[in-house]
């Protein structure tokens, strides 16, 4: 699903990936563990062109990730990613956090968007927040809300990145 070839990322002088190599198969669960500034998050937003890497190969699903002429916004809607401090939009609803991108990318009508949030919100027992904004729910509860917006674009893969540190130890 997933195959990296010597994938390389500078900062500067700093070397944050030195020819990284891996294969992650259809159906396989990853956990990158490592020290802060150890290149976990680089890695994932590698893998997605939210990093640009400086030497290397990426590819999904038999396309090259990091090639010419690839449609990244077309390979972005399949490999959703829950970043680490949730980048909710503070003026919209948690409703409207969850839709608004299958309705923009013409995934899902505003209705069928409506109902699938409801039901991973039901499923996460937030629905009561619905139309509450961001800024009055708790740090677990932000991340929740994240998850579920990445779900609602129903992507074959899931990049997380560091996915529970804010939620309490029986929410993980």
């Amino acid at each position: 699903m997933i195959e990296v070839k010597g994938l390389c990322k500078k900062f500067g002088k700093v070397t944050v990936l030195d020819e990284l190599n891996i294969t992650i198969n259809k159906g396989d669960k990853m956990v990158l563990v490592g020290p802060s500034g150890c290149g976990k998050s680089t890695f994932l937003r590698c893998l997605n062109q939210l990093e640009v890497p400086d030497g290397g190969e990426v590819w999904f699903d038999g396309q090259l990730v990091n090639g010419r002429g690839t449609d990244i916004n077309a390979l972005r809607r399949r490999m959703g990613m829950v970043f680490q401090h949730f980048n909710l939009f503070p003026h919209l609803t948690v409703k409207q956090n969850i839709t608004l991108a299958p309705v923009l990318q013409k995934l899902k009508t505003q209705a069928e968007a409506d109902e699938q949030a409801m039901q991973l919100l039901e499923r996460i027992g937030l629905a009561d927040k619905a139309n509450a904004y961001p800024n009055t729910l708790s740090g677990g509860q932000k991340q929740r809300i994240a998850i579920v917006r990445a779900l609602a674009m129903d992507p074959e893969v899931l990049l997380f990145d560091e996915p529970t540190s804010a939620l309490d130890p029986e929410m993980v």
